[in-house]
């Protein structure tokens, strides 16, 4: 849950995006359950609380309690459908017997009107049935009500998640099991997770002094020692190149993208950009001359929330017509930056866009042959200024018209 809930309630709401006038009210009751639980999930991951995330906690807790009732029927037990497929029979063939005495003084029409009241009696029992058996009363479903008050009480909760046990056993048990011969095993592991132990102390031991600013000084002889420079924020790596895209040619015909096209959106890049030695070529002859190189992939270090120096690694595939894991063409939807926070409404300066070029060229006329990492991409521009949706609880995008 702790990934999906990141995506859960967008995949929801575009599922939902276009309902008949039958489904909308469904639908609508769906986002409102679902919203406020996935709020609460991401907010109970939360390293440090204060009384108005508490506050808020409870909030979407008791929003998602009086909504929930749309996904009742999807708690049906076997034996409810048991019981109620079992008085369904019964009902029908009570129907049907009374029916029988009584076809001989009805026309054919008064005979439909009654076939649709019984199909509709029908429905509504077992509906009835299914509504009083069925329930939410389970272990996951109620200890979520006592997060907020174990959190006054003791703390975060994510100390006391069984994560950290689970991790252990896999990597000091299973993985040392593997390791070893599988000849007296136990003690094998125990020497492999002792040594992998020492190490880890080892690095954090002079990851910590290569923060230390100035010099180090070596037991007491007065010898100093410069310290390493600390490690900085992981960039952004481009992986998976391309075979047979040395041109932009090449490279517009592998992944299916009309060459003029491509060619104009990098010509009016290049035109916003500063003149400098650097700067690519603004001739369209001479910059279809240029080297590139094509990748399927653009791994992005994100840092964790109230977490700034731990990152999680996200990739953003581009793959062009070229199937993925034998599925379907992988084109990722990423955040672009284009502005500062005060643009574009809550999104903060940000706009969704999906990845369709990446690629690297090496301005070989200059002096300097400065290597340009560049992505291509379709920009979704929000609507209403990109202000939430109130309804469904999100930003709504279009396709951008022009530009």
């Amino acid at each position: 849950m702790r990934n999906l809930g990141h995506c859960i309630s967008a995949l929801v709401a575009s599922t939902f995006r276009n309902p008949d006038s039958s489904q909308y009210q469904d639908f609508k009751s769906a986002l409102k359950c679902v919203n406020p639980l996935v709020n609460f999930t991401l907010m109970a991951q939360y390293r440090s609380h204060t009384p108005d995330t508490l506050s808020c906690m409870e909030s979407y807790l008791q929003i998602f309690h009086r909504t929930k009732d749309i996904f009742l029927e999807l708690r049906t037990s076997k034996a409810t459908r048991t019981q109620a497929n079992r008085q369904d029979r019964e009902l029908r063939k009570l129907m049907a017997d009374q029916r029988a005495k009584e076809v001989r003084h009805r026309t054919v029409a008064n005979r439909r009107r009654l076939a649709d009241q019984v199909r509709v009696e029908r429905s509504d029992r077992r509906a009835g049935l299914i509504q009083r058996e069925n329930h939410f009363n389970f272990i996951k479903m109620h200890y979520r009500t006592h997060f907020a008050s174990h959190v006054r009480r003791f703390g975060s909760i994510s100390m006391y998640s069984t994560e950290i046990g689970e991790q252990s056993y896999k990597d000091q048990i299973k993985d040392g099991y593997r390791r070893s011969n599988k000849n007296e095993a136990a003690r094998q592991i125990l020497s492999n997770y002792g040594r992998q132990h020492a190490l880890e102390i080892r690095l954090q031991t002079i990851e910590a002094l290569s923060k230390v600013e100035g010099v180090i000084v070596v037991d007491d002889s007065g010898m100093e020692m410069p310290t390493v420079p600390s490690r900085s924020t992981p960039c952004p790596v481009l992986k998976g190149r391309m075979k047979n895209t040395s041109t932009l040619t090449e490279l517009s015909t592998a992944l299916n993208i009309h060459y003029s096209n491509m060619m104009e959106k990098i010509l009016r890049f290049i035109r916003q950009t500063a003149a400098d030695d650097g700067r690519l070529p603004a001739d369209p002859t001479e910059l279809g001359l240029l080297p590139v190189e094509g990748f399927a992939q653009r791994v992005i270090p994100v840092p964790n929330f109230q977490e700034t120096d731990r990152f999680q690694i996200h990739r953003g595939l581009c793959t062009g017509t070229r199937a993925f894991r034998n599925g379907g063409s992988g084109n990722n939807w990423v955040w672009v930056q284009t502005g500062g926070e005060a643009n574009y409404g809550d999104l903060r300066g940000r706009v969704v866009a999906q990845l369709l070029v990446l690629f690297r060229i090496r301005n070989i006329l200059s002096e300097a042959a400065a290597v340009h990492p560049l992505a291509l991409v379709r920009i979704l521009d929000p609507i209403n200024g990109a202000r939430f949706h109130i309804p469904s609880g999100h930003i709504q995008v279009r396709n951008r018209i022009n530009g």
